[in-house]
């Protein structure tokens, strides 16, 4: 390995990811009117082990909560979870790139299994947004 690739080599590994649970509920009462503004929310959880050199990272994604009373089209939820190694465990800010990086690196694998699903649903395919990591978990310690 070059001095450049060491350089640029990640102290986070991704080691797999499995999804363990996927609920969605077609709304039958929908009437489309106009363009559905995409609502959706992510809570996530790290459990660490006891070195803190590896982690389970699960992401809760829930689109269109209640979706009769709002006049959404359907409710999807998911649960995803991926398995990271951190290496060289140094300061508390390997513990912020692990909390920041691993949600960065989930996201991507929701969003193109919610787009999966809804497009074989036969419902129109919802295509979530890309999100700025740093401020979603800023927002959620704030709450």
């Amino acid at each position: 390995m070059t001095e450049q690739e060491k350089d640029i080599k990640s102290i986070l590994r991704f080691t797999d990811y499995i999804v363990e649970e996927i609920e969605f509920k077609y709304n039958e009462k929908y009437e489309q009117k106009k363009k559905v503004k995409i609502d959706f929310d992510i809570d996530s959880n790290i459990f660490y082990n006891q070195g803190k050199d590896k982690a389970k990272v699960t992401l809760d994604v829930s689109v269109f909560k209640e979706p009769e009373k709002n006049n959404y089209p359907f409710y999807f939820f998911v649960r995803i979870s991926g398995f990271f190694e951190l290496q060289n465990i140094e300061t508390e800010d390997s513990l912020s790139i692990m909390e920041k990086n691993t949600i960065a690196i989930l996201f991507p694998y929701v969003r193109a299994l919610i787009s999966s699903f809804t497009a074989n649903a036969n419902v129109n395919p919802l295509i979530l947004p890309p999100i700025n990591v740093v401020k979603l978990i800023e927002a959620k310690k704030n709450n």
